[in-house]
């Protein structure tokens, strides 16, 4: 029972050491993950609102070369009525000065000849008063032509250089309107320039911590298959206990079953050879003397033969080495001291179970050795009586601490398994159970070296 725990716990330290490291990539992966997740949802919110600043600027911008447009629409239609005001002006300019010649070649004869002496002369020389009526309202009329046709000149040539003043402002205006949209504009385009840089940067940023975050993925793709198999082979181990306790379970009622038919046994040659000593010492004291004597020292002599010749046989039997003795692996389990029946000493599903169930099989029942480890057996085996050293041979038993022998450097306990086989090369076949190997698992052209060959006594 001592022996299940340790091993139980020595299994649940090697699996609790295999989980450990897993558990801490688990947690130092996810962590990282964590951060690149928190570095590229920086860079991605950044990026967001730079292009978002982008979008806004290249709106203004938009906005900007449209007024642009219509401004230098504006400015060219204001240059079309410029020129076209500007033509009119100097054809009025022209109209006017002519009319001013004219207007003050009229003023001056109306200076040198007064308006009145007109008057008279058209008056005097007038045919008729009817052609004084003409002439007079013909003089009036000229003069009031001449008056209007003077005061609408000034008020155009007034009007048309308003406009021409309005026209010139307008453009100016405009024109510097045009440069500072256009100092406006390149400015803005500066900015845009910048941010789409720093978008640039950030696109970057999210590049690296992406590259750098699958690099971290598959660091933990690789731990959870490794968790994976360890779960797996957790599994396999587990299953493998659960059979091995449903051998033991087996082995112990077995074991239960031959130790009870067996003590039922001895109970009944007990009492059968009570009955026959007592038949035996009536007879005895009806018989003479002298018989009775001859019968007694006869029995002795033969009762001591009987002694001798089967501590003979014990003592070649314990004391045999080589290869002699490798023949009683099933058989007779008459002398010896594994020869009664005794309950399984050794740990359920382990390497010494194993071999004990082995030889049970045959009516041979190794007592427990102590401590009784598997590759303790070679010497405490012998030291104990329960076993004797034999030679490599097939049916006897294999114990050691080799690391081709156990199947794995550094073991503490060692191993013991049945030898099927002896190669030529020196190596064994080996047939066994155990933790790691299964029960009745085989294995062939394995190292002899460090091994020890026994049997039980």
């Amino acid at each position: 029972m001592k022996k299940k725990i340790i091993s139980a716990i020595l299994m649940s330290t090697v699996v609790l050491s295999a989980a450990a490291p897993l558990s801490g990539v688990y947690a130092d992966t996810n962590s990282d993950i964590a951060k690149q997740d928190a570095t590229i949802s920086s860079a991605q919110s950044a990026k967001a609102q730079a292009q978002a600043q982008v979008d806004s600027l290249q709106s203004k911008v938009d906005s900007l070369q449209q007024k642009q447009a219509s401004t230098k629409a504006q400015i060219a239609k204001i240059e079309s009525e410029a020129k076209a005001l500007n033509a009119q002006i100097a054809t009025l300019n022209e109209s006017i000065a002519e009319r001013t010649k004219t207007l003050e070649a009229q003023a001056r004869s109306a200076q040198v000849n007064s308006s009145a002496t007109n008057y008279m002369d058209a008056v005097v020389n007038s045919k008729s008063l009817t052609d004084v009526i003409q002439k007079v309202t013909a003089i009036a009329t000229v003069s009031s032509a001449n008056k209007q046709m003077l005061e609408q000149q000034e008020k155009e040539q007034k009007e048309l250089s308003q406009k021409s003043e309005t026209v010139k402002k307008n453009y100016n205006q405009f024109v510097s309107l045009s440069q500072s949209l256009d100092s406006q504009a390149q400015e803005l385009t500066s900015q845009q320039a910048e941010l789409k840089v720093a978008t640039l940067n950030y696109q970057a940023t999210i590049a690296t911590a992406q590259d750098k975050k699958q690099s971290l993925l598959d660091e933990k793709a690789a731990a959870e298959k490794a968790a994976q198999e360890a779960a797996k082979k957790q599994a396999a181990y587990e299953a493998q206990q659960k059979e091995a306790a449903k051998a033991q379970a087996a082995s112990t009622a077995a074991t239960t079953k031959a130790v009870e038919e067996a003590t039922s046994t001895v109970s009944s040659s007990q009492a059968s050879q009570s009955s026959s000593n007592t038949s035996s010492n009536n007879t005895s004291s009806n018989s003479s003397s002298s018989s009775s004597n001859n019968t007694s020292s006869n029995s002795s002599s033969s009762s001591s033969n009987s002694s001798s010749s089967n501590s003979s046989s014990n003592s070649s039997s314990s004391n045999g080495g080589g290869s002699t003795n490798t023949g009683n692996t099933g058989g007779s389990s008459s002398s010896g001291i594994n020869s009664t029946p005794i309950g399984n000493p050794y740990a359920g599903g382990g390497c010494t179970d194993y071999v004990w169930q082995h030889f049970a099989a045959q009516g041979i029942y190794i007592r427990n050795i102590m401590p009784g480890n598997g590759g303790q057996w070679a010497s405490n085996g012998p030291a104990q009586g329960v076993l004797h050293v034999v030679g490599a041979a097939p049916g006897v038993i294999a114990s050691g601490f080799s690391t081709d022998f156990v199947g794995y450097a550094g073991s503490p306990y060692g191993h013991v398994a049945i030898v099927t086989a002896v190669n030529s090369d020196g190596t064994i076949d080996v047939v066994e159970g155990g933790s790691g190997f299964g029960w009745g698992h085989t294995r062939s052209h394995v190292s002899a070296a460090g091994v020890t060959f026994l049997m039980p006594n």
